[in-house]
């Protein structure tokens, strides 16, 4: 959302979102006076109106990011279990198994470098959940004080 302030020596444009991702009260503290003193005080309104849908917002947001971290934990237990069993089998055989035996060590190889990228590839998208989760809750906080302020 964007907010058009306009003053007496020209305007601005303040794109909502990004201003508040910085989570500065400073910052927002200087805006509001400058909203107040403007030709276009509604945008202290509009500014309200953003936050508080955001806040609405909060709860779905954190159920979508906590079903995908339950998800993305249970692969992580799976893919785990399937690399110490291939690692188990590898483990059974020397390195320098023939390499026409299907069951060989080459064989099971094959399938730790596979898990392993699995794993590798979920846990980015564990850690990118669970930094999304935080950072909600970080953003909570911060938006019900910029609302006392504004209030």
């Amino acid at each position: 959302m964007d907010l058009e302030i306009r003053y007496e020596g020209g305007s601005m444009t303040v794109h909502l979102e990004e201003f508040l991702s910085c989570r500065s009260i400073t910052k927002v503290r200087k805006l509001l006076k400058v909203i107040r003193i403007s030709f276009t005080p509604k945008c202290e309104q509009q500014m309200k109106e953003f936050i508080l849908n955001w806040l609405e917002q909060f709860e779905q947001k954190q159920l979508e990011n906590e079903r995908y971290i339950t998800g993305y934990e249970e692969n992580v237990k799976f893919y785990q279990k399937q690399l110490d069993n291939a690692l188990y089998n590898r483990n059974q055989y020397k390195k320098s198994t023939p390499l026409n035996k299907s069951d060989g060590w080459e064989h099971y190889n094959t399938y730790v470098k596979q898990f392993r990228q699995e794993m590798r590839e979920i846990k980015a998208l564990l850690r990118s959940r669970q930094s999304d989760f935080d950072k909600n809750i970080r953003n909570k906080e911060f938006y019900k004080k910029v609302l006392q302020i504004i209030t």
